[in-house]
């Protein structure tokens, strides 16, 4: 029997070896990557909030008497000065009259409050426009950057509205003086009053009935509440925050609106900061300092009503470039955060330093390079050194 030669023995165990090692060595495993990126991104706040009319109304009877059944209904439109309700009041006795003396004292104080806050919010809308001018000014001789003017023109455009609010309480004042009069109407025995005179409440300003309190025809005591009125075409939002998150929070912060039912996200702004915290329970029975944050839109949509939810993210923070991560391939260890990163099909574990992030995107403060390839949603079974496809 011929012997086989050495050489052919070595080539034979080295095509074994290599056979073996093929059909043994684990299988790449299938994984979904990513990309590290330069993109826009912004740090933001976000919490469940609810609209309300910007201006509201309660309007009340001024005067005891018998209320006669109205005519209105929830959402019907009406203009200032329209007669909304109507009361006949009772007969006048000294008692009375003397009531009616000093709810007229108080309509007038109210008037004169009124007009003081008339004339302090035009006196900030006018120092605020005057601002505003300047920094448009400064900003076409490139002195002044857009962010800075763009936000004294949303001060200024806050501001007016504020004045408009104030315009609106000196009319609703004098239509209490107005009602406060007419009660007094046959007070004085010498005075020749029909016994068929009535007190007719107008609406201070155009707008939208929102809630009838009071439908039928029965006797009411001064200060009942009748209706809620409010501009619908003029909506703001409420949201209260924790108090550690709404001091990173000033006033002219970009706002974006979602989760209200639409389509599309509105953009809004942050007219203010309540100056006061009040505490609330939270749904695990824990107390929290919570603030309201007021919020304007600047284009709402038709549909959106007074108090409906709507979603809210007040931006703290942006930038138009940042280098970011897909969230999905961030993970936490006891060491701090990590991901995979892909290399010639080959993954490696490097820790990583991240900022802010949201659902899709997280930033990156260091770790990674912009174009690495990082894997989502890594498994148990992916680790250091472990060979993938994707």
């Amino acid at each position: 029997m011929t012997k086989m030669p050495l050489w052919l023995k070595l080539t034979a165990g080295f095509i074994v070896l290599v056979v073996g090692f093929v059909l043994l060595r684990p299988a790449p495993i299938d994984v979904e990557v990513g990309t590290v990126e330069m993109r826009p991104f912004f740090e933001a706040i976000e919490e469940q909030g609810r609209t309300r009319a910007r201006n509201p109304f309660l309007i009340t009877a001024p005067v005891s008497g018998r209320l006669l059944r109205t005519s209105l209904d929830e959402g019907d439109r009406i203009n200032s000065g329209e007669v909304i309700a109507v009361i006949a009041p009772a007969p006048q006795d000294q008692r009375s009259s003397a009531f009616a003396q000093a709810n007229l004292a108080a309509a007038e104080a109210r008037l004169a409050v009124a007009n003081a806050s008339l004339r302090e919010t035009m006196s900030a809308y006018e120092r605020v426009t005057r601002e505003k001018e300047r920094r448009e000014e400064l900003f076409e001789r490139s002195l002044a950057s857009a962010e800075e003017t763009e936000q004294y023109r949303q001060l200024s455009a806050a501001e007016e509205a504020r004045v408009q609010s104030a315009h609106a309480s000196v009319m609703a004042a004098q239509a209490d003086i107005e009602s406060a009069r007419a009660l007094l109407l046959g007070a004085d025995p010498d005075d020749q009053v029909s016994d068929q005179a009535v007190i007719e409440i107008k609406a201070p300003v155009a707008g939208t009935v929102h809630r009838v309190l009071e439908e039928n025809e029965r006797v009411v005591q001064a200060g009942t509440p009748l209706l809620n009125l409010s501009n619908q075409d003029s909506l703001e939002i409420v949201v209260d925050l924790l108090t550690q998150d709404a001091v990173k929070v000033e006033a002219g912060d970009t706002v974006y609106i979602s989760g209200w039912g639409g389509d599309r996200t509105l953009n809004a702004f942050v007219r203010s900061i309540e100056p006061e915290a009040y505490t609330k329970v939270s749904a695990l029975g824990v107390d929290e300092q919570r603030v309201n944050v007021i919020i304007d839109l600047i284009d709402p949509p038709p549909n959106l009503g007074a108090e409906y939810r709507v979603e809210v993210a007040i931006v703290t923070w942006q930038a138009n470039s940042t280098l970011t991560i897909p969230t999905s391939a961030v993970f936490q260890r006891s060491s701090g955060w990590h991901t995979f990163v892909v290399e010639d099909n080959r993954v490696e574990l490097k820790p990583i330093m991240i900022g802010a992030r949201d659902q899709e995107r997280t930033r990156v403060l260091g770790g990674v390079s912009e174009d690495d390839q990082v894997i989502l949603y890594p498994s148990d079974l992916i680790n250091e050194g472990s060979s993938v496809r994707f």
